[in-house]
């Protein structure tokens, strides 16, 4: 409820003070500044303002002097005296005084002063010649105020800040009004808490989209400077407690705590069509080779040279020697095979070789085109500071900004220089262009750990860095001294002991959707898809090709070769006749 008072008397004390017994706020109205500070010295100076008045008509009349005649007229006396009254200029006990035309005071400011449990402080002035003529002053703090205003059947104001998933718009909020239109933890949190208190509320979100901090003008922006405007009763959303921001308002109980760590991209692995080479790195395929080389021509030589215990079966030549080898790697038969004694011991060991290493192979290969793998070169938030492809940052007028900038570690100094000097870019207005960066790639966004968790479950293509650190709470904002302070702090205790809160994360928190990359299992390998076997298939047309080629070859040989002895047998019997 909203009172206002037009000071008009010096008798106004009484209907104050019974004002305030009823813990209700209220506005005064003047044209006489009053004084700030506790309620009595400021009841006290409305006494004089009767003199003040009194002060200025006499200073008015004091500067009218003319002549009078021999005859005085009464009328010609009005008139002068109108003429030089509309003539003064001056500032007097009441502020300053001119007069229009028409008589009445004219360029005169009026004085809002609110009065708030037993304190009283100037808001804003008003004054009639002004082109915008409100003039806000700014808000003072008292360190030791109370702010006394009863919760239980108010209506109050509250206000927060578009974060997911605590305050988010429904999708069809631009079809409801009022507080139908969010959704979100905050939002039930607060229902829950206005019940349970007997109020009812307002929530709006913050103007400038910024969660508050004090500028270097020394004012707080924000919600915190929502708070201390007067504009809010409360705050509810991710506003994390510190030591800056608990000088300026008062916090009640955390109600969830919260770190900070970092979000990315997931790196994509690259597909190659040649995927089914990974299983083996390149020096063992290369040894293979070499193996596959030597053990084909030893294998030659161990047949001619030695003993076959059937003279009639036929020798290995030098090429049925590399095809023998060649298709016992890949488990295939062929017409010859050892006859020697070291010939054969030989291809026992040869077999066995292929047996590991084919085993080996097919186990890998299995691995590698099932499971998903993730391969980020930011395995900690230690390792951002070492490199300089993958940008960081975080949000401007924050509390993780505050943490980075007041930090006296050195890894995270060190980040912080980078953030604010040597790339000022990094740094981000809203979360929702953090997250709209981490999106494009190459970039790190430093954040709540509540807010980055639910984002990796929302969007399965991001992921969270740690580990995590700078732990600290999340309360309710009021203003400094405000007794219904204590109602909230209890509420959010007892639901806290009740489990309610517990209730309420699990909502928004627990459901995750997307598979977790660090962890292989059966139910997160994927299918083969095209691209990781289509090598098999160039290396099969290659190979159609190739036995075509060397096919039209051998034809092309074959008909040459009948053509010459053709003409030679022609030739001969030519020469014969």
């Amino acid at each position: 409820m909203t009172v206002c008072l037009l000071l008009q008397d010096g008798n106004i004390a009484p209907t104050v003070r019974s004002f305030v017994a009823m813990n209700t706020n209220f506005t005064i109205l003047s044209n006489l500044p009053l004084k700030e500070g506790p309620i009595e010295e400021t009841l006290n100076n409305t006494k004089i303002y009767h003199t003040a008045v009194v002060k200025d008509i006499v200073s008015l009349l004091k500067q009218i002097t003319f002549s009078i005649n021999r005859r005085p007229n009464t009328e010609d006396m009005r008139l002068k005296i109108t003429k030089k009254l509309r003539r003064i200029k001056m500032d007097g006990n009441t502020g300053h005084v001119q007069l229009s035309q028409k008589g009445k005071r004219k360029n005169v400011n009026l004085y809002f002063t609110a009065i708030f449990g037993e304190m009283t402080q100037e808001i804003a002035i008003w004054n009639a010649s002004s082109s915008e003529h409100f003039q806000v002053c700014p808000r003072k703090i008292y360190p030791n105020m109370t702010y006394t205003f009863p919760l239980k059947g108010r209506r109050v104001q509250v206000v927060t800040i578009l974060e997911k998933p605590f305050t988010m718009y429904k999708i069809d909020h631009h079809k409801r009004t009022g507080n139908d239109r969010f959704r979100g933890f905050a939002v039930d949190l607060m229902d829950v808490v206005s019940k349970r208190l007997g109020f009812t509320y307002d929530l709006y979100l913050v103007h400038d989209g910024k969660f508050g901090s004090k500028t270097e003008s020394g004012e707080w922006n924000g919600m915190l400077g929502e708070i201390l405007a007067g504009n809010a009763t409360m705050t509810i959303a991710p506003l994390s407690i510190n030591s800056q921001r608990e000088e300026a308002v008062d916090f009640t109980k955390p109600f969830m705590t919260r770190y900070i760590s970092v979000i990315m991209k997931k790196t994509k692995s690259e597909t190659s069509y040649f995927e089914f080479l990974n299983p083996l790195s390149p020096k063992v395929w290369i040894c293979t080779f070499g193996a596959f080389i030597i053990v084909s021509v030893i294998l030659y030589f161990l047949e001619k040279l030695g003993m076959r215990k059937k003279k009639d079966y036929p020798s290995i030549s030098f090429r049925e020697s590399f095809w023998f080898i060649f298709g016992s790697l890949l488990q295939g038969n062929t017409d010859a095979s050892p006859s020697t004694v070291p010939g054969r011991i030989l291809t026992s060991a040869w077999w066995f070789f292929a047996l590991i290493l084919i085993s080996s192979y097919t186990a890998n290969l299995a691995a590698f085109l099932t499971v998903k793998k993730i391969n980020t070169p930011i395995k900690t938030i230690s390792d951002l500071p070492k490199q300089t492809k993958i940008k960081y940052g975080t949000v401007k007028s924050s509390g993780v900004m505050a943490f980075f900038k007041n930090t006296k570690i050195e890894t995270f100094a060190k980040m912080w220089v980078q953030m604010s000097e040597l790339d000022p870019s990094t740094m981000v207005s809203t979360t929702a262009q953090g997250y709209e960066k981490v999106k494009k790639g190459n970039y790190a966004f430093f954040w709540d750990t509540t807010v980055s968790k639910y984002k990796t479950i929302e969007d399965c293509e991001l992921m969270e860095i740690g580990p995590r650190f700078d732990p600290k709470g999340f309360g309710i904002a009021v203003p400094p001294g405000a007794t219904y302070r204590d109602d909230l702090s209890m509420a959010i205790l007892n639901l806290s002991d009740t489990g309610k809160l517990h209730e309420l994360e699990s909502r928004w928190w627990i459901n995750r959707k997307c598979p977790d990359m660090n962890k292989a299992s059966g139910e997160e390998t994927s299918e083969l898809q095209l691209e990781n076997v289509a090598g098999v298939f160039f290396i099969l047309v290659s190979g159609i090709l190739l036995a075509g080629v060397v096919c039209l070859i051998e034809y092309c040989t074959g008909q040459v070769l009948h053509l010459g002895k053709e003409t030679r047998i022609r030739r001969n019997k030519s020469n014969y006749i």
